[in-house]
């Protein structure tokens, strides 16, 4: 499978959200977008956490490609 210029432009980002015992939080981005796609409303003890849920629901906000039907 190919992937799309419009797929490498979608990203996760974690960052700090907040203070106490689960700081981080985590975006999706997509390149030309100001805002982010998706704000996570979990927290996460760590960086890491944060970022792998974050990258276990990333292929639900990558464009799909529409191929067309011969």
């Amino acid at each position: 499978m190919r992937v799309t210029r419009e797929a490498l432009a979608v990203s996760v980002v974690v960052r700090r959200v907040r203070i106490g015992a689960a700081p981080f939080g985590w975006e999706v981005h997509y390149a030309a977008a100001a805002k982010p796609l998706h704000v996570s409303p979990e927290t996460f003890r760590s960086m890491e956490a944060a970022y792998r849920a974050g990258q276990a629901r990333l292929a639900e906000f990558v464009p799909q490609v529409r191929t067309a039907a011969n």
